[in-house]
């Protein structure tokens, strides 16, 4: 009878947000996992392949579940208290977590990985991708003149902007950056402060 993984594949994918905590994804090694579980790198690539199959598995658990939360906090009654609380969703995260928010809101896939991922873990990317497009055009459809493009600026970028300047800065997202990303996301989704060009 065969013996039971002594570590999950759960358990590993903990380690490598563990690792991440101490260097960038581009950095990370299997055998810097190994070392926090205490396991021998055959163990993990018994259960991933290689390391960007490894790190990849990774980002997009991470991904999936910030999805899951993000879409639960816009279907809030009133869609303008849901935006504000997904965005303080993210920003609570990074300000609590800053390596694993870090890592799947300022890392795109082609980041993570410049090798081409494993057709399941590709399948799952997409998905990720197309569910985010899709729960953020519901949420645009709540409200009259705000398209998709500004709902993902406003709920996506506008944050991650905030994000990225206190991580490269190694500042504290305080209070007063909260705000601004509240306010700047408020007059976004105001569909009676339309976009205006600049005259050249």
């Amino acid at each position: 009878m065969a013996r039971p993984p002594k570590y999950s594949s759960e358990q590993i994918l903990d380690a490598v947000v563990d690792v991440l905590r101490r260097t960038g994804p581009a950095d990370l090694t299997v055998a810097m996992v190994a070392n926090v579980l205490g396991a021998p790198s055959g163990s993990i690539y018994h259960r991933f392949p290689s390391r960007d199959a490894l790190v990849a598995s990774a980002w997009l658990r991470v991904g999936e579940r910030f999805r899951q939360d993000f879409a639960a906090a816009l279907r809030a009654t009133d869609p303008t208290q849901g935006a504000l609380a997904a965005v303080g969703l993210m920003l609570d995260w990074a300000r609590r977590r800053p390596s694993e928010a870090g890592f799947f809101l300022l890392h795109s896939r082609s980041e993570i990985s410049s090798t081409e991922w494993p057709p399941e873990l590709a399948r799952r990317a997409t998905r990720l991708g197309n569910d985010l497009t899709d729960t953020l055009r519901a949420f645009a459809s709540r409200l009259p003149g705000v398209s998709l493009a500004r709902a993902r600026f406003a709920l996506l970028d506008v944050p991650q902007a905030a994000i990225r300047r206190a991580q490269v800065s190694g500042s504290a997202l305080d209070t007063e950056v909260q705000q601004l990303v509240e306010s700047s996301i408020l007059a976004l989704l105001d569909p009676a402060r339309p976009v205006t060009r600049m005259a050249s």
